[in-house]
């Protein structure tokens, strides 16, 4: 089987790894996409790679052989078990607000070759945040109200400015675009430590440069050492009336977009549920998250 692609496509691709995997190990993954596309052509291999040192930089020298033994991976085309309900990338605050600063002309190329059928990408469902993660303009909620259980002070005004019209200008060009959403951190008062991140930078000598791609000496998330959350422990509180209040975030949290004519396909409860970072996160223990899906599940079913 031999899947073509026009040479878009491939940076399109380039982009979605360079997201998931981080830049480290782009060169291997992109390369090996590369070659399966194009090892029945006999030809010498083209891709576009980029780091920080240089952007969109055209490479090439490697020829496509036919392979010889057994191989690693094979596909079956004539016997389908499973189905692939689509490909897409992630709706971010700061996705948005970098294209806003191109023209309308630049910037609707660019969504009519991410999400138009036929076109380029023509991604089908896409992930997006609820509420603030490491790609938003500042860290915030959707209520941030102490002890409001009954999510009267719900909002999602914030994103009417940013996520909601991201998403809109991506329906424009294929209205059936299904979502799924996620939380990267519960309101802060939801939380032991009462914050939106779970590790602090101040007196941490494990932020590396080339583990992060910046130097993050003197930068201060406001999160003190004793405040930090750990793997394997729960962050967020463990009691029936958050576990109540937190299922009706959601609930709410749905209905909003539902008012703006965006549906919300799925829910997860949490994003890297195990891993406490600087940006917003929330660790949680297996017993907790299950807790918390036993109430989360009847809100999400009505």
């Amino acid at each position: 089987m031999v899947l073509q692609l026009p040479i878009y496509d491939q940076h399109i691709m380039l982009i979605f790894m360079i997201q998931s995997f981080g830049m480290k190990k782009i060169t291997t993954l992109f390369i090996s996409f590369v070659l399966f596309l194009q090892l029945s052509a006999q030809t010498t291999i083209s891709w576009v790679s980029t780091s920080q040192s240089g952007q969109w930089e055209m490479q090439s020298g490697l020829t496509a052989v036919a392979a010889s033994g057994n191989a690693d991976v094979e596909v079956n085309t004539g016997q389908p078990l499973q189905s692939i309900e689509g490909f897409g990338t992630c709706f971010n605050e700061l996705g948005w607000t970098s294209l806003s600063m191109l023209s309308a002309k630049d910037r609707e190329g660019i969504l009519k070759e991410l999400f138009a059928p036929g076109v380029g990408a023509n991604f089908t469902i896409c992930r997006m945040p609820v509420a603030a993660n490491d790609f938003s303009r500042k860290w915030y909620s959707y209520n941030e109200t102490a002890a409001d259980f009954e999510m009267k002070h719900f909002s999602i005004d914030n994103d009417l400015q940013t996520l909601v019209p991201f998403i809109k200008a991506a329906q424009k060009y294929n209205p059936s675009l299904k979502l799924w959403a996620s939380p990267w951190s519960p309101p802060m008062w939801m939380k032991y430590n009462k914050h939106y991140a779970a590790r602090s930078v101040l007196g941490n000598t494990n932020f590396k440069s080339e583990e992060w791609g910046m130097d993050l000496t003197g930068i201060n998330n406001g999160l003190q050492p004793e405040q930090e959350g750990k793997e394997g422990t729960d962050m967020f509180v463990q009691e029936e009336k958050y576990y109540r209040a937190y299922a009706l975030y959601f609930e709410k949290f749905i209905k909003a977009y539902r008012k703006q004519h965006i549906n919300i396909g799925m829910v997860m409860p949490q994003n890297e549920f195990n891993s406490a970072q600087v940006f917003p996160s929330c660790t949680w223990t297996a017993v907790g998250l299950a807790k918390f899906v036993g109430y989360l599940g009847p809100q999400m079913k009505k």
